[in-house]
């Protein structure tokens, strides 16, 4: 089971916070368990909870963030489920990604993309988790050797950007670990188990 944790950047190039995680394939598929640390914009504690399928197709997200809180499940043509007890639903459909701000769901879509592409996302907004309606580029460019303050890793690049703001990174996913995304996270320890990329 990998396990690790990244160091959270703000806007600014500061650290403003941690992510301890453990992820693993299952009898469904693959699920990411992490618990934040966050001080901004204010100090509180997340936890998100994501499982896919073997498809790496979207089962079930919770996220907490101390103030607010959300459960989704895909279902006929939405993502439907509880915000904060209310029912919230979305249109969904079988192309379309989720994306919170923890690498796990960069993991994911990155594992279900074949090639550069352009995609539909639900955006959960930071702490209030209010589900918006986004399009992201990423953009294939190869497989390479990569440092990280955890070790050095063969990973694959891709070039990031969300298109209605045009903020843009590069990352890097070994197996079903981001190990290192640009202005965003930095992965600072790691242990890869028995599944993990080595």
């Amino acid at each position: 089971m990998p396990a690790g944790r990244y160091s959270l950047w703000g806007a600014d190039g500061s650290v403003v916070g941690t992510e301890d995680f453990r992820c693993a394939p299952g009898p469904m598929g693959w699920r990411y368990f992490s618990e934040i640390e966050r001080h901004e914009p204010r100090t509180h504690r997340e936890t998100v909870d994501v499982v896919v399928d073997r498809s790496w197709d979207l089962v079930r997200a919770r996220i907490e963030t101390g103030s607010h809180a959300i459960l989704l499940e895909p279902v006929e043509g939405a993502l439907a489920g509880l915000r904060d007890g209310q029912h919230v639903e979305v249109p969904w459909g079988p192309d379309t990604h989720l994306d919170y701000l923890s690498p796990a769901f960069n993991a994911i879509t990155a594992q279900r993309l074949e090639a550069t592409d352009e995609i539909e996302v639900v955006y959960l907004e930071p702490v209030t988790l209010v589900p918006v309606r986004m399009r992201q580029r990423y953009e294939l460019l190869r497989r390479e050797q990569v440092d990280t303050p955890a070790g050095r890793f063969l990973a694959v690049r891709w070039a990031y950007t969300a298109l209605e703001s045009g903020w843009a990174s590069e990352l890097w996913v070994a197996d079903d670990v981001v190990v290192r995304y640009d202005r965003a996270f930095e992965l600072i320890s790691y242990e890869s188990g028995a599944t993990g990329p080595v």
